[in-house]
């Protein structure tokens, strides 16, 4: 018998309020660290998708995969595993949701030879699960047999598509096996993912950018603007800043420039005391403080930079448009129009036309209008 996994990808996201799917996670995209550490194990996978589009056509020829469209819209899980099982040639498969990091790849690949040995002797099988400790069989990150496509059928026909219904005593195999509980781990909001980074920092510190920040790190919430230079990124963030300090928050902005700077002013005696060789300067006065610092190794990091701010509800940021922070991109027409940088981790858009993103379920906002932009960041970070 054959064998392949099926990622879930069908999911709404709306507690997360972004396609799950496409969330950084380590040094990849969520589903592509997924399909990476599934590969040794599982040498055909499959994207199961709402719809077949030009995008998940691309995404799944660049990841090595096959992406399945839903052929029953609507209809949760149950719709994606018949319409998989319906497509494939081999004979069962794996099914795991995209939003579950930590499913141990090795209890995969036993549970669909359990289920492959256990064919042989009662043909009447064909799901094979695990047990959580609380809650129960787990019908989402099971082995399916083909046979199991007529039992589905009869219930979309009467509309019944609790997946759990699907594993019945005679037809299930409970599999005896021990796997961590993280196993069942999944992202469903922004905490729960932002603990799965933290969680996979810990365990794999080699998958992270330079610039990742852990929760542990930086409590702070911080989020990035992206454009081309001349599209507007200061004069929007001006007017958000005042929307954000208007409901009461504590702003702090990093604003990169990658050409170099100067703020001192020649002839003061600071300048001229920085010019001397003072490596840190301090400028104290009543109203504010600056230090500016000469970088003798090379400019610092963004995360050493978010590591040194405190005492802020919310940290804004200006540039690093390759940089792994969720970021929003900035489009004007007839100037900047196409968005800048990496894509993966790009969690909304604000133009002044009508943008239609490439993940139709990221939020577009109005370039030239900044409260609900305010409003959208403390609904998804505060």
């Amino acid at each position: 018998m054959t064998h392949a996994l099926v990622l879930l990808c069908g999911g709404l996201s709306t507690r997360m309020g972004t396609n799950k799917a496409f969330l950084p996670f380590g040094e990849y995209t969520l589903i592509e660290y997924q399909v990476r550490r599934f590969r040794p194990n599982f040498e055909k996978i499959y994207l199961s998708v709402p719809k077949m589009t030009d995008f998940w056509m691309n995404l799944a020829e660049k990841l090595d995969c096959q992406a399945i469209p839903d052929r029953i819209e609507k209809i949760g899980p149950l719709g994606g595993l018949y319409s998989c099982l319906s497509a494939v040639s081999e004979d069962l498969l794996f099914f795991t949701p995209v939003d579950a990091p930590f499913t141990n790849t090795d209890a995969a690949l036993t549970l669909c030879q359990t289920l492959e040995q256990s064919i042989d002797t009662v043909p009447e099988k064909y799901a094979c699960v695990l047990v959580h400790p609380t809650r129960g069989k787990q019908p989402l990150t099971a082995a399916y047999a083909k046979t199991c496509l007529p039992n589905i059928e009869c219930m979309i026909q009467m509309e019944n598509y609790r997946l759990r219904q699907l594993l019945t005593p005679e037809h299930t195999i409970i599999a005896d096996i021990l796997v961590p509980q993280e196993h069942f781990y999944n992202m469903n909001d922004m905490p729960s993912y932002y603990h799965a980074l933290q969680m996979l920092a810990e365990k794999q510190p080699a998958l992270f950018p330079a610039d990742f920040v852990p929760q542990t790190e930086q409590t702070i919430p911080y989020v990035s603007f992206s454009a081309k230079s001349g599209t507007g990124k200061t004069t929007y963030l001006e007017k958000l800043v005042a929307c954000l300090k208007e409901k009461g928050l504590r702003i702090a902005l990093i604003k990169h420039d990658a050409h170099g700077f100067e703020i001192d002013q020649p002839g003061k005696d600071s300048y001229r005391l920085r010019k001397a060789g003072v490596d840190t300067m301090i400028l104290s006065g009543p109203e504010q403080t600056v230090q500016i610092q000469t970088h003798a190794t090379g400019e610092p990091s963004l995360r050493q930079l978010l590591s040194e701010i405190h005492d802020v509800d919310l940290i804004l940021i200006e540039g690093y448009k390759f940089g792994s922070q969720p970021k929003i991109q900035l489009l004007r027409k007839d100037y900047n129009e196409t968005p800048v940088g990496n894509l993966e981790n790009t969690i909304a858009y604000v133009s002044d036309f009508p943008y239609e993103p490439v993940l139709k379920n990221l939020p577009v906002f109005d370039l030239n209008e900044s409260s609900e932009m305010a409003e959208y960041l403390i609904s998804r970070f505060i």
